[in-house]
């Protein structure tokens, strides 16, 4: 019976032993996720500030490409704006180069198509034949294809302020049906013998007929030297 109970007393000892060691073990257990759960919220944390870090960080790289974008586009159209204002200057320039070689030519009494278009030319022209007393009309008439001669034939003056630049052209009118054809006049030699020729020298070398043939001018080379001469030959009246 004692020896039972002994047997007995021992098992009980053994499984409040064991027991003693699993509440041991259960401890060290709830120790160790209560540490883990330590871990782990500390490591949501981190995380969460991580991801908050990261959200901060995206939200500063989105506003500086917005604003890298603004500024890309300002310079963009900053330099189309300087550009074309670069062009406008250089257009200006060209043009302001231009005005200046036509004043040039119109100080020297020259008229320049730079300064006034054949289209414009014609025109004034036109409006000025609306005016013209009777019996006289322009020289050269104004068909467009006799324009082009009021280049060479007409003379420019320019009379100029602070506040405008005023063209004077001077154009050659004419009587009607007093137009005139010049004529050289040529001398042959005159054989006057076998062996002798005579050649007769003339004060007058040049004859300008009137085209109703109803008259003449003659004109010595130094009256003729006066006359513009092109298609049209234009003499001054004091020869």
């Amino acid at each position: 019976m004692h020896g039972v109970l002994d047997d007995l007393q021992n098992r009980n000892s053994d499984i409040v032993h064991s027991l003693a060691n699993q509440l041991t073990y259960v401890k060290k257990v709830a120790d160790t996720t209560s540490l883990n759960t330590e871990s782990i919220a500390n490591l949501f944390s981190i995380v969460k500030d991580s991801i908050i870090q990261s959200h901060d960080k995206y939200q500063q790289i989105t506003r500086d490409l917005f604003w890298f974008n603004l500024t890309f586009l300002g310079q963009s159209t900053t330099y189309a704006v300087v550009r074309e204002m670069e062009f406008a200057l250089l257009h200006l320039t060209q043009q302001l180069d231009e005005i200046f070689d036509a004043i040039q030519l119109a100080i020297s009494g020259s008229l320049s198509m730079k300064l006034i278009s054949p289209s414009s030319l014609q025109s004034i022209l036109r409006n000025v034949t609306l005016h013209l007393p009777e019996g006289y009309e322009l020289i050269a008439g104004t068909r467009t294809k006799d324009i082009h001669q009021y280049y060479k034939l007409s003379k420019l003056s320019i009379v100029a302020n602070f506040h405008c630049i005023k063209l004077i052209i001077h154009i050659t009118l004419k009587f009607v049906d007093h137009s005139f054809m010049p004529y050289k006049i040529i001398i042959l030699p005159e054989r006057i013998s076998p062996d002798k020729f005579v050649k007769y020298a003339i004060a007058y070398p040049y004859l300008a007929i009137q085209v109703s043939q109803n008259g003449y001018i003659p004109f010595t080379e130094k009256d003729y030297s006066k006359c513009v001469t092109s298609s049209i030959t234009v003499c001054p009246l004091d020869i």
